[in-house]
């Protein structure tokens, strides 16, 4: 019983190995190889080593590292002499699978692994035109720069730069413009001016430093530079001083404004902040100025002198609904939100003695701490008169 599942066995392996020589692309092919080893679909050998897989002596028996870029595998000269023939001069024998595989398709580009620099001798790797000369930018800077591309670029992706301006020689790093003459604004202000490191750092343009005493020494205004800068408002149009009285040099703002000067002239506060007013009827109707109640500094807090109509004391220091119960005009009232009273019973009371015009209950009791004395005849306090 054994011999034969030995017997059975064996046979199977033996079929099986035969199959895989005999058509080993569609047994233990993974995928189709690239179009330049098409002819090798059933040659697995050409490139493996049974049970040790791909190795670079395999690759080197078609593709020699001097060759190639320069001559085809079968020997006929290429028309173009590619960066890829000085690179692979430079790479150790036994490296081809570093960067190279197989079976991803047609397209060879597919079959190409992520390279690394490491991987190249240091003095090609120092030696960057090598391989990159024609991804050297023409430009005037690249011309200038002699150092080597390592001390600005990294080798993940050219974008990735950090550029020392030491590099440049003493007359190139003075003018910023040999480089930079695109990124120059074409203000004023920047075409008076020499030069760029005066204001500006290496690293990056903004922020910027500006001496302003330099401008104002030599007796230029503001709006020489920032004119565009000025508000069109009435306050900037008719203002006579320089902007120094209240704005500083770091920026426009905060801002500081000396509210005396207005004043003196005799000007309102709606002069420069009408639209600053609110719309209510607190503020239409209200004959005061602003400064009875406001401050310079800001609008908010801003206190208001209830004392004047009727002082909030004791049980009185209530909110402005309780008795302002119409908020289109606080010139209206009424007691009734708190004290128990009716208005038959109010009616008749008053009547008793002889008040008639009881409506504006502050006429007479003026202090809210109880009924004030006196006598009191047609709505009116005997000896007071129309005292509102």
């Amino acid at each position: 019983m054994k011999k034969t599942t030995f017997a059975i066995l064996a046979a199977f392996s033996i079929i099986l190995a035969a199959l895989m020589l005999a058509y080993p692309d569609i047994l233990v092919n993974p995928g189709p190889l690239m179009g330049g080893h098409r002819h090798l679909t059933r040659s697995c050998l050409s490139c493996h080593i049974p049970f040790r897989g791909v190795r670079a002596e395999q690759c080197v028996g078609c593709h020699r590292p001097e060759t190639i870029g320069l001559l085809t595998v079968s020997g006929r000269p290429l028309n173009r002499n590619t960066p890829g023939s000085t690179l692979h001069r430079g790479l150790p024998a036994g490296s081809c699978t570093e960067c190279h595989t197989d079976h991803k398709g047609a397209d060879a580009r597919k079959a190409i692994r992520a390279f690394r620099h490491e991987a190249i001798s240091s003095s090609l790797r120092n030696n960057c035109n090598a391989c990159h000369e024609r991804q050297k930018p023409a430009d005037a800077l690249h011309r200038s720069v002699t150092g080597r591309c390592a001390q600005c670029h990294d080798t993940e992706k050219w974008s990735s730069v950090l550029f020392n301006h030491g590099m440049l020689e003493a007359g190139q790093s003075a003018n910023c413009v040999t480089c930079h003459r695109d990124d120059r604004p074409g203000d004023e202000i920047h075409r008076s001016q020499s030069g760029c490191g005066e204001c500006h750092g290496t690293n990056r343009w903004k922020p910027a430093t500006f001496d302003h005493t330099k401008v104002s020494a030599s007796g230029k205004q503001c709006v020489s530079c920032h004119g565009q800068d000025r508000p069109s408002d009435n306050l900037h149009r008719v203002s006579q001083t320089g902007c120094g009285e209240c704005h500083a040099t770091n920026r426009w703002k905060p801002a500081t404004f000396d509210h005396t000067k207005v004043s003196a002239s005799g000007k309102q506060c709606v002069s420069c902040h009408g639209k600053d007013q609110p719309s209510d009827e607190l503020h239409r109707v209200s004959r005061a100025g602003c400064g009875t109640c406001h401050g310079t500094n800001r609008w908010t807090p801003a206190t208001f002198d209830h004392n004047r109509y009727f002082p909030l004391q004791g049980e009185h220091r209530a909110s402005c609904r309780t008795c302002h119960t119409d908020p289109a005009d606080y010139r209206k009232y009424t007691c009734y939100g708190c004290h128990e009273h009716s208005p038959s019973r109010i009616a008749a009371e008053h009547r008793e003695e002889g008040i008639g015009n009881y409506q504006n209950c502050i006429r007479c009791h003026r202090s809210g701490s109880g009924e004030d004395r006196g006598e009191h005849r047609g709505g009116q306090r005997k000896g007071h008169g129309d005292d509102d």
